[in-house]
């Protein structure tokens, strides 16, 4: 019995460590150090301590950061297909400015819990930045320092230069707001 349990937790480890892990897409940066992350046509500055993982998206770059604590993942979702995750839309706050002519919108809606309940979706949207939308979902109002803190790191490298940037939004005109 020793051995088959030895065998298969060998297995197991095995598999874990030679699995196929998502690599980072050309042009995108993580520093645990500083806490930087950076894509294609923005950056962004995570709370000290945060990790970061790659995830698997279907049609989109995804990935997602986690507090030393483990308790508070933001995720991320960047590329056209992402849509835009803050808008005005269903959203009870939404805030809207615009740094280095790339729009920035903040937006927190009710959310589904997946456990039958509902919390709070606070996300944060670069559409002028590759559609770059950073997320969370959580009933703790202090949560929502950690998407506010990322809102205000925002710095474009380079606009997005479309007609559709973000799933059919206008491109920005100097305004704020959707």
């Amino acid at each position: 019995m020793r051995i088959a349990i030895c065998f298969l937790t060998t297995c197991a480890l095995l598999g874990i460590s030679c699995a196929e892990h998502p690599q980072l897409p050309s042009g995108v940066r993580w520093s645990g150090k500083s806490g930087t992350f950076a894509w294609g046509s923005g950056e962004v500055t995570l709370p000290s301590g945060f990790t970061y993982q790659v995830d698997q998206g279907a049609d989109t770059f995804e990935g997602h950061f986690t507090s030393p604590d483990g308790k508070t993942v933001v995720g991320y979702d960047i590329g056209w297909y992402a849509g835009a995750w803050a808008t005005r839309e269903k959203a009870f706050f939404f805030d809207a400015r615009v740094v280095d002519g790339a729009r920035v919108w903040t937006a927190k809606r009710d959310w589904p819990d997946g456990k039958g309940g509902r919390t709070t979706l606070v996300a944060v949207t670069f559409p002028d930045s590759g559609c770059a939308n950073f997320f969370l979902a959580s009933a703790r109002v202090e949560d929502a320092t950690f998407m506010h803190f990322i809102a205000r790191s925002f710095r474009p490298k380079r606009r997005t230069e479309s007609s559709s940037p973000c799933q059919g939004l206008a491109p920005s005109k100097g305004q704020g707001s959707p």
